[in-house]
């Protein structure tokens, strides 16, 4: 995402909980609980947007400690919506999830879809989107929430099922998965993800919530299939099929209204990301 926006000119300044470098960029330490924190570095920087992908980045992280998850996905961001109100920052751009939705009919799930997430890490997003949308309102923080599916690539750092059969195969190891073969998997690869950031960053005036996926909808035989397709090392079994429990996964988005409005469309299928992955992995990629 940095390159990208780089290459629009832009200068990025990023941040994490702690100092770190990333690519061979430093990473200015900030946490986002701490609404003092993040107000010093919108000043110091001249902040004129702001790209949210930070807090706690997924249901399985965490999950022990709710409490933990709340502070830092609606706290971290009404701070930094606040810094972005304090300092005149027009953009942001909010990185939610599509556990915002919880369960939901088949599809097409489009954006009007009402949220009724089914945990506390999707709560947490459906409420930090409320924010996103009443800062809009009361104060004229513009701002755009990415509602994104699955994310996956060679770096990702929680737990996914892509990289966990790819790790299996590399040690020779059968892989067993905790879940049912017929249950519904929205992936989209990070390179699509980054690409729908720098569109939402770039629409002006384009304010509300938007569905950001690979653009369709596979099931967990379907993945370990098109993993199996790019490393024949993969071996693995799914739970047997489950119906009932197939229906507690969110139907399909609908990308129709990131395609008119930020002219966004995935470009990567799962079969083409899985292969670009394992060749990242092959290079060192981690």
């Amino acid at each position: 995402m940095r390159l990208l926006l780089e290459a629009d000119g832009e200068r990025v300044v990023a941040v994490d909980r702690v100092s770190r470098a990333a690519d061979g960029y430093a990473q200015l330490p900030c946490d986002v609980t701490d609404p003092a924190a993040v107000d010093a570095v919108v000043a110091a920087h001249g902040v004129t947007a702001i790209v949210h992908c930070g807090g706690v980045s997924g249901p399985m992280v965490a999950r022990d400690d709710p409490r933990v998850v709340v502070d830092a996905n609606i706290g971290g961001t009404a701070n930094l919506l606040e810094a972005a109100r304090r300092h005149g920052v027009a953009r942001v751009v909010y990185c939610s999830s599509i556990a915002a939705y919880g369960a939901t009919p088949p599809g097409p799930v489009t954006e009007s879809t009402p949220l009724r997430p089914l945990d506390v890490y999707g709560a947490t997003k459906a409420a930090a989107e409320h924010l996103v949308a009443g800062y809009h309102h009361d104060h004229g923080v513009t701002g755009v929430s990415l509602r994104i599916s699955t994310v996956f690539g060679a770096r990702r750092r929680t737990a996914c099922l892509i990289r966990g059969l790819l790790d299996d195969a590399a040690a020779g190891r059968p892989t067993r998965v905790r879940i049912p073969a017929d249950a519904p998997q929205q992936y989209v690869h990070v390179d699509d993800v980054a690409t729908a950031v720098r569109a939402a960053l770039h629409a002006p005036g384009v304010a509300g919530a938007y569905n950001v996926s690979g653009g369709a909808v596979h099931t967990v035989a379907e993945v370990i299939a098109a993993v199996r397709e790019a490393d024949p090392r993969v071996r693995a079994a799914a739970d047997p099929p489950d119906p009932v429990a197939a229906q507690g996964w969110p139907g399909a988005l609908d990308l129709t209204a990131a395609a008119a409005d930020l002219d966004w469309r995935p470009q990567r299928s799962l079969v083409d990301g899985v292969r670009a992955m394992v060749a990242e992995l092959a290079s060192g990629g981690r």
